[in-house]
């Protein structure tokens, strides 16, 4: 087995399609690191010129009505409100301009839970409006998120012991650009690879069936060398992210793996932290659990259609099938938990996002391994028994 092994290794990574593969992601990662990291602008920015003009707009209603004696209720509300609002802006402001990070984001973590606390329930304000673009009709829901996403990150600043920075702040270290790419798309970008770097792995075999015939072996433990090399193949496709890394991290720095990562709870309807080696660490195993079913699938359909394009077609039909149906708050009257693509985006499912816009309570990231795992072992299982019948020998 072990020669075979090395066969197929030797075969995968001389593959001029595989190569080509691997060349196009380390294009992608060169344009991501000079066109699109440095274009981020974050909706949550240390922006200080906001912060003063509120601040100023604020203080001057204070006092245009403060001791005035008839005032409408809604006057006498922001009357009451906007105090402890300035004092936020106040020592945020002054953090910036004594450069004490450490005091920033505690009076930021503060502003962030009480502006949430008045406007979630409340129509008379509004969250960031740039979470009102582009005609969002659940802005609402997502400036709540924001906010409370916010509010647990500058928490976990506080309670840390990480050095603060502005970059930090903004999430633009490295790190913190793999933590927002994990929830963007690049575990699609990587299901897509591992799609194209297994997708003949079985067929290619038709191009040289005499000198196959020579490895006595059983067609079930060639499907299993094959299945091992190919998830060899797709975890290097992360190779390409370490060039990433490098370049923003020397440009804006690395972070650090104890850096806060809010984590969204339906059921509690909270969020809590958890470290960046754990996000990390979560993220690694469920795309290796990913790789290891879009794999099983192309093994499957390699004995069964024999054919390139359908691998390639059902691959893309599994990535691409959630945005067939996905509706926000489906997950209340409907089990979407229970469908395997409900777990693409795999950072989303790791930070409760997914929880919260579907609205599942049931769509987390254990419930997802379970249902990917149970999934692959299925078709592994399936595989090997289909494997035993000569109409699907992989050599005629």
């Amino acid at each position: 087995m072990w020669a075979y092994f090395k066969w197929e290794f030797k075969q995968f990574f001389t593959n001029k399609k595989n190569i080509a593969v691997y060349v196009i992601l380390l294009f992608l990662g060169l344009y991501f690191v000079l066109k699109v990291a440095p274009s981020y602008e974050p909706i949550e920015k240390v922006d200080v010129a906001e912060m003063e003009a509120r601040f100023t707009t604020r203080d001057d209603f204070i006092k245009s009505v403060e001791g005035k004696d008839n005032i409408h209720p809604s006057v006498a509300f922001a009357l009451a409100v906007f105090p402890q609002w300035n004092e936020y802006d106040r020592a945020r402001i002054d953090a910036i301009n004594e450069k004490d990070y450490l005091k920033y984001a505690e009076a930021t973590a503060g502003w962030y839970l009480y502006s949430d606390q008045l406007t979630v329930n409340g129509d008379s304000f509004f969250y960031n409006p740039l979470y009102y673009t582009y005609g969002n009709n659940y802005a609402h829901a997502d400036g709540h998120y924001g906010y409370g996403y916010t509010a647990s990150r500058f928490t976990g600043y506080v309670e840390g012991s990480s050095e603060l920075s502005m970059d930090l702040f903004e999430e633009r270290t490295a790190l913190q650009t793999l933590q927002r790419m994990l929830n963007d798309y690049l575990p699609i970008v990587l299901f897509i690879s591992c799609i194209f770097l297994s997708v003949d792995i079985v067929l290619k075999d038709r191009r040289n069936p005499s000198l196959l015939k020579g490895f006595p072996i059983s067609d079930w433990k060639k499907l299993l060398m094959k299945g091992l090399v190919a998830f060899v193949g797709s975890i290097l496709s992360f190779v390409p992210l370490y060039v990433v890394l490098i370049a923003i991290g020397l440009q804006n720095g690395f972070g650090n793996f104890s850096l806060p990562v809010p984590f969204y709870s339906y059921i509690e309807e909270t969020f809590t932290n958890m470290t960046m080696s754990t996000f990390l660490l979560k993220n690694i195993l469920f795309i290796g659990v990913w790789f290891l079913f879009l794999i099983a699938i192309i093994l499957f359909l390699s004995i069964i259609v024999k054919a390139e394009f359908a691998n390639l077609f059902v691959g893309f039909i599994i990535i691409a099938a959630e945005w067939f149906y996905f509706e926000r708050v489906m997950g209340a009257y409907s089990d979407i938990e229970r469908y395997p693509t409900s777990y693409v985006q795999v950072g989303q499912v790791i930070s409760g996002y997914r929880n919260f816009v579907y609205q599942s309570p049931d769509l987390t990231y254990q419930h997802g391994l379970t249902i990917i795992g149970c999934c692959t072992l299925f078709l592994v299982i399936l595989t090997l028994i289909v494997s035993k019948f000569k109409r699907f020998k992989l050599i005629a």
